[in-house]
């Protein structure tokens, strides 16, 4: 994986998700216990459904990630009956804790004779399920970190050629719906506008909140702010490590919030204007949110929507619990 990142300054996302399902498969599949002449084993991985990611920003490499596993185990009685089932894990995720994991185990064509053998999974492989669940955070960063990563004292354009920016004033085709800012030190940037909408099980109170106090900032974000004026028109803001900073512009609760916003690798003094719209449907107890970003640099498309995805919708639906990840 090529990285060019001076500083490990960036946003820089990787998806781990074959890595992690093929970790779990190499780790788990192994486990087994023995009690009483009953015996039982972890046989096979069948799904792992999710999404998992290692991350890196402002230096730091952390992990995201949300899964569905279903593991299949094998077993014999204590009469050399041989007994089947599944275990069904709903949420492995990077904030599980050890004791937090939940465990749906059933035995095929169940009987009060396979009893034993889905007692001792409970008991004896259960726990050893929860201790190898609680080592794939590290692993990830382990395995995956140094790819998004420099380490001190590398020289990140070594090795290869840096790409070199070119005005785009030349006959560069523009992507749809282009337009031109100029920033405060009248540089020519050309811009486009970014779009997306996603579905929170909360209400536009909750969400208007999580994105005006400072608490709920700061536990999304994994960080306190850097900056934070407050929640007020002019009211100025760095979060992320200072890597997404701002300021509020126009602010009507609980169902809109307009601010300044920009990516640190921006051209100095460029800001988007990003129009947050919260749409509560009390039917379906579900809140959509629009969000609009007018201004954004040309080529900045992807970055800005793959991290607004990964580092605000879904770290606000895990932090608070507002909705299933898909």
């Amino acid at each position: 994986m090529v990285l060019h990142n001076p500083n490990n300054w960036h946003w820089v996302n990787k998806d781990a998700s074959g890595w992690a399902k093929n970790y779990l498969k190499e780790h788990l599949c192994v486990l087994s216990a023995e009690e009483n002449g009953v015996s039982a084993k972890i046989s096979s991985l069948l799904t792992m459904d999710g999404d998992v990611d290692v991350s890196q920003r402002k230096g730091k490499v952390i992990t995201l990630f949300d899964v569905k596993v279903q593991l299949e185990y094998e077993g014999k009685t204590k009469d050399e009956e041989s007994v089947s089932g599944t275990i069904t894990i709903p949420e492995v995720a990077h904030d599980t804790e050890e004791d937090e994991y939940v465990f749906d185990i059933e035995n095929h064509s169940d009987t009060s004779s396979k009893q034993p053998v889905k007692d001792l999974v409970r008991s004896k492989l259960l726990p050893q399920l929860r201790q190898e669940l609680a080592k794939l955070a590290p692993a990830l960063i382990t395995e995956h970190g140094k790819d998004i990563q420099h380490a001190p004292g590398v020289n990140p354009s070594s090795g290869f050629t840096a790409p070199k920016y070119h005005p785009q004033s030349k006959k560069d085709s523009p992507a749809p719906q282009s337009t031109t800012t100029t920033t405060t030190d009248k540089v020519a940037v050309n811009t486009t506008t970014v779009t997306g909408s996603d579905e929170f099980r909360t209400t536009a109170e909750e969400l208007y909140n999580t994105f005006t106090d400072p608490q709920r900032i700061a536990a999304f974000t994994r960080g306190a702010p850097r900056q934070f004026d407050g929640a007020h028109v002019g009211g100025k803001f760095a979060i992320f490590d200072g890597n997404v900073n701002g300021e509020y512009v126009k602010l009507e609760a609980p169902t809109l919030i307009v601010q300044k916003w920009r990516l640190a690798q921006w051209p100095a003094g460029h800001f988007s204007t990003l129009e947050i719209k919260f749409d509560q449907n009390d039917v379906d107890g579900v809140t959509q949110m629009r969000v609009t970003w007018t201004g954004v640099p040309i080529g900045q498309e992807d970055v800005t929507k793959q991290n607004w995805d990964m580092y605000y919708v879904r770290s606000i639906k895990q932090t608070f619990g507002f909705g299933t990840i898909l």
